[in-house]
């Protein structure tokens, strides 16, 4: 739509490991608003494209453009970057030796130079939002799982992202836990944060994704739609990954 903004454009990108190729040739953009998820199965490249647009990984070709500028050129401040497309990890990766309060507050204080009083204001209205401001003060040690990754949406929330990268938010989760992150996650989408989100969780996808795609050994094998993709996808490898997906289920 002509009124949607380009956030990300990503053009040609490849990265190796070693002899494995992992990303062959990956062409997409993201539009301000909107919830991409990535589907397919273990090995496809998922996690490595979000590790790639957030930098964790440097791709070994092609272009990644924000706001039209490429980052993966020489002199990008990555830690600034990271403020502007934050990411959620499956392990949390939240401080053990920090309460809840001070995860929250660590990244604004010494990246985005904030003062304590305003890091303290900005982390307990994140925790309150996604329903852990009572636990403000405990360590982050004795949290459950899905207590520790509320914790850290909170956390990257707190850096204000134009666009928040979640991989496999609910993989290390116990099954009890994981509708209370995607409750978390869909109220963000309702609210109108740029979501990336890779997932296995196939209902989330369907029903708050703006647009899915569909990996396969290192290509976007298909996109679109959800009805498009899951009602009626139109390459083959989808249309199995699909059905074993539902077999399993």
């Amino acid at each position: 739509m002509a009124n949607e903004q380009t956030i990300i454009e990503i053009h040609h990108l490849q990265k190796h490991f070693g002899q494995l190729e992992v990303l062959k040739n990956i062409d997409f953009h993201v539009e301000q608003g909107e919830v991409i998820t990535i589907i397919g199965s273990s090995g496809s490249g998922k996690s490595t494209l979000l590790r790639c647009i957030n930098l964790l990984e440097m791709p070994d070709g092609g272009e990644i453009l924000y706001h039209g500028n490429d980052i993966l050129k020489s002199g990008i401040d990555i830690n600034a970057h990271r403020t502007h497309v934050g990411m959620v990890f499956q392990s949390f990766n939240l401080f053990h030796n920090k309460n809840v309060l001070e995860n929250c507050m660590i990244g604004q204080i010494k990246v985005l130079k904030r003062s304590k009083q305003e890091a303290q204001e900005k982390a307990l209205y994140y925790l309150e939002k996604v329903g852990m401001s009572e636990f403000a003060h405990a360590g982050s040690t004795q949290l459950s799982g899905g207590q520790k990754q509320r914790v850290a949406i909170a956390r990257a929330l707190c850096m204000d992202p134009e666009v928040l990268l979640f991989d496999e938010p609910t993989s290390a989760l116990d099954p009890e836990m994981v509708g209370g992150i995607l409750d978390v996650m869909k109220q963000l989408a309702q609210e109108g944060l740029t979501m990336i989100v890779v997932t296995h969780e196939m209902a989330f996808a369907k029903e708050v994704s703006s647009r899915v795609i569909f990996m396969d050994q290192g290509i976007i094998a298909e996109e679109g739609t959800p009805s498009q993709l899951f009602e009626h996808p139109k390459q083959e490898r989808t249309k199995e990954f699909l059905h074993r997906f539902r077999s399993a289920g």
